[in-house]
């Protein structure tokens, strides 16, 4: 298992919660931190995250009367 130390100040606030969190659950204060970290970061990225980027396209297919066609073919990718 690859081990990486990382420093964090915390606020007096969220030290207690965290001493709370390990005296309710008996796990260790690393153990806690790294469930929490597991748990919580997906929330936090789905909370911060903004709106879908708008293409061009988008932008387009948004104006009254313009019609733009569908592809008959894919992309060709040029390497």
């Amino acid at each position: 298992m690859k081990t990486r130390a990382l420093q964090l100040r915390l606020e007096p606030e969220l030290t207690d919660l965290i001493e709370k969190a390990v005296r309710r659950t008996g796990l260790s204060k690393s153990e806690v931190l790294r469930q929490g970290l597991r748990k919580g970061i997906p929330e936090v990225v789905r909370a911060l995250e903004g709106p879908p980027k708008r293409t061009l396209v988008d932008a387009l297919l948004e104006m009254k009367g313009l019609e733009i066609p569908k592809r008959r073919q894919r992309f060709k990718r040029r390497l």
